[in-house]
């Protein structure tokens, strides 16, 4: 264990500070041959992963992966996940007769659903985890545990799990956009795309088809995140630029 202990006067990182963490625990892992790197923030309750190759894994790959693994053990279980996983969660649970239950992106809404029937696990996409028949929070080091047994169970190592995992790609964006003019962004999304809106959960969601994309308003700050999937990395972020262009020419 690295760095076990905590500075409490500087408890978070900086986006940067946090990608300089995970390609240092990469490179520490790749040259140590470890079956895989973890990180745990210092709230504990997010990790953060490396595999057995050195793949930095981002938070809605090792959701995948948390996915894959319960409902493997779990048949005819449903995964708890924000409107904003990708639609590999789908393919997955068809994989082994599971469900997913897709919920607004609040942490509230993800607890929400943790107490419903039937539901395994519950993932946010950033790597906090909730395990409803055990401790119905997020809990970085009960997801470290379940993730280890799980892999032992099935006799797996993590990249094996990482590449039998379905294609995804993924890509997103923040818009700018005064609290005064969010109302009207969104009423005119909605009537522009009625046709091809999803099912209303969070924010405005576009099927396109083999793509989507999600408008959604922040909460807290003036902002617009506009996330999107594609059938490529281009095309994903194609996509987000596009609909993020989108959400600016209508604030005038």
């Amino acid at each position: 264990m690295l760095n076990s202990g905590v500075e409490e006067a500087s408890t978070s990182r900086t986006p940067d500070e946090f990608n300089k963490d995970m390609q240092r625990l990469a490179t520490i892992s790749s040259a140590l041959n470890t079956d895989m790197g973890i990180r745990i923030d210092p709230s504990g309750e997010r990790i953060s992963v490396v595999d057995d190759r050195g793949r930095i894994l981002d938070g809605m790959k090792i959701l995948a992966v948390m996915t894959s693994l319960f409902l493997r053990r779990h048949r005819n279980g449903t995964v708890a996940a924000p409107v904003t996983a990708p639609s590999a969660l789908q393919h997955i649970a068809q994989r082994y007769e599971g469900y997913i239950q897709h919920t607004k992106v609040l942490p509230h809404a993800l607890m929400t659903a943790a107490g419903r029937e039937g539901v395994v696990l519950v993932g946010d996409g950033s790597g906090q985890f909730a395990f409803p028949e055990m401790h119905p929070a997020f809990d970085g080091m009960l997801a470290i545990a379940k993730l280890l047994e799980l892999l032992a169970t099935f006799d797996m190592r993590l990249s094996e799990v990482v590449d039998d995992l379905p294609a995804y790609y993924m890509s997103s964006a923040r818009v700018t956009c005064p609290w005064e003019h969010k109302g009207k962004v969104m009423r005119i999304l909605s009537e522009q795309y009625r046709e091809r809106r999803a099912k209303p959960i969070d924010g405005i969601k576009i099927d396109l088809g083999k793509e989507w994309v999600l408008v959604l308003p922040d909460a807290d700050s003036p902002f617009f995140h506009v996330f999107a999937e594609s059938v490529s990395n281009e095309q994903a972020q194609a996509l987000a630029e596009k609909y993020a262009r989108v959400v600016s020419g209508l604030q005038q």
